[in-house]
């Protein structure tokens, strides 16, 4: 059920920044370099290599995030399923 709470921005404030490097953009997400670089590799994320750095827009990484964002139908049901299974039903 965490992936259906609201959480805070974490990292640096990403606020003013449009572009941001790997490690910004894992705090920012809470995901680790290494599925970043990952996603980036196979086309999932878009990035922008520049020698042997790997940028990201943050306008992106929005878009992306919150595509996808579970809907609240879909954390009920798997809450139910859980509480259900506790309880015998």
């Amino acid at each position: 059920m965490a992936g259906c709470m609201r959480t805070e921005s974490k990292g640096k404030n990403m606020a003013n920044k449009r572009y941001a490097n790997i490690k910004d953009v894992s705090a920012y997400t809470s995901l680790p370099t290494a599925t970043l670089y990952e996603w980036s590799v196979q086309g999932k994320i878009p990035s922008i290599k520049i020698g042997r750095r790997v940028l990201f827009d943050l306008h992106d990484i929005d878009k992306i995030m919150a595509s996808m964002k579970r809907d609240n139908n879909q954390c009920n049901n798997i809450a139910n399923k859980i509480v259900g299974g506790v309880h015998g039903n």
